[in-house]
């Protein structure tokens, strides 16, 4: 049954923890793979979850005939990806949507995003592929991310009151009247959601345009075709950090849903936020804010939806959701039927999303959706690939009977991806 004993239509919830395995034929140099120069600093003896490891693909692969177990080869092992050999003889390697570990004062260390007071006014995760800060209170910046000796803040208008803790998220009560601050820490970046609570607070204006001051270390902060900011490097003309377009949207069911209530549980528990707020895709009122970038790329102007944000039919407490990250090649988005025209990039920070058809009381709106992921394996291209395995994990299903789940091969995805750009199966 699903949580709570609810029997529940068809839609599911897919958290990302999506891989890719691949089995590839040896010799021991099929991955390709040049050797990290740093893997002479490894500094545990054991691969992931426990499993036994060595340094280089022949120790490993050798190690693995004699045991009879699969053992990681240390040398390979990235953010998102491992290496094993396995007793046959074989690589197997595993690619991994988001990153699972972050190499930290030369050492590998699990991803950790839960935040905790650093001793010099800020707080951040213990273990996060960017360097990443929040501040502690007052007029320090409101974010510190930094990455390859880059470095980007941005600044909350206005002193801003102690955070308090729970996980990986940080809440600002009352950084507005009516409006909390929330700052969640990610394996690879950090998401910021401003919750008004009132149609008093709505009518700010603050809040016609939120104005953050930006710094750009070493960087040129630029605005991208589909409508978010991109802070480039200066010398080797890359992105550093990226942001997609923020949406918003308000706490109305959608015109589609029965007056009920759905209880999002989050899957941490985490009581900073109510229970019952719905995301991005179960509302009946989402569109995107504007963003603005004055010449010198000193400040991040956002631009909320007026009929979002105090229309005569905006249920309250409204959400306007931005959200920056580290750009990788990996990714993900989810196509609302509902949602048309409106991107879901990488589930609006949300760490899973529905999939599927709902017309039961409990989709507020009814809607169907497609979920979409995109793992690299360019580094495979020329091998003998054996077989090659996809996993999602599944948080709560939507129905008590077994449904079927295909997988399909499409066209490319992008922040700017939607339902009306991508709404058929395969090419």
């Amino acid at each position: 049954m699903p949580r709570g004993g609810q029997r529940r239509a068809r839609v599911v919830g897919v958290v990302l923890s999506a891989a890719v395995t691949l089995s590839v034929l040896a010799p021991a140099d099929a991955i390709g793979i040049a050797p990290s120069r740093e893997s002479t600093s490894v500094v545990s003896e054991a691969g992931s979850s426990g499993a036994r490891a060595a340094v280089t693909e022949m120790e490993a692969l050798d190690q693995a005939g004699r045991v009879g177990e699969p053992v990681e080869v240390l040398s390979l092992r990235g953010e998102s990806s491992e290496v094993f050999a396995t007793p046959d003889g074989n690589l197997e390697a595993r690619e991994y949507l988001r990153p699972n570990r972050a190499r930290l004062d030369g050492a590998w260390h699990s991803i950790d995003t839960d935040l905790a007071e650093t001793g010099d006014g800020t707080v951040a995760p213990a273990a996060t592929t960017v360097g990443l800060e929040f501040s502690g209170g007052g007029d320090a910046p409101l974010v510190r991310m930094t990455k390859a000796g880059r470095e980007l803040e941005l600044s909350w208008p206005g002193g801003l009151p102690v955070p308090k803790l729970q996980g990986n998220t940080a809440l600002y009560p009352e950084v507005l009247s009516g409006v909390d601050l929330r700052l969640g820490a990610q394996e690879d970046g950090f998401t910021q959601l401003l919750v008004v609570k009132s149609a008093e607070a709505a009518a700010a204006e603050e809040l016609t345009e939120l104005r953050m001051a930006l710094d750009a270390h070493g960087m040129s902060v630029q605005k991208t075709r589909e409508g978010g900011p991109r802070a480039v490097d200066k010398g080797a003309g890359s992105a550093v950090f990226e942001a997609p377009q923020p949406v918003m949207w308000d706490s109305s069911p959608g015109t589609a849903a029965q007056q009920t209530t759905h209880t999002r549980i989050a899957e941490t528990g985490d009581d900073l936020a109510k229970q019952d707020e719905p995301g991005a895709g179960e509302t009946g009122k989402l569109a995107p804010v504007a963003v603005e970038m004055p010449l010198g790329g000193d400040e991040l102007i956002l631009k909320p939806d007026a009929d979002v944000l105090k229309g005569d039919d905006t249920v309250y407490p409204v959400f306007i959701d931005p959200q920056w990250y580290s750009p990788k090649a990996s990714a993900w988005t989810m196509a609302s039927k509902y949602w048309a025209s409106s991107p879901q990039w990488k589930f609006n920070g949300d760490p899973d999303a529905g999939m599927g058809y709902c017309n039961w009381a409990y989709c507020k709106p009814h809607d169907t959706k497609r979920l979409f992921y995109r793992i690299p394996v360019s580094k495979f291209a020329g091998k003998s690939v054996l077989s090659a395995t996809f996993v999602v994990r599944n948080t709560w299903s939507a129905s008590c009977n077994a449904r079927g789940v295909q997988l399909w091969r499409t066209k490319g995805i992008s922040s700017s991806t939607t339902w009306n750009s991508q709404n058929a199966s395969g090419f």
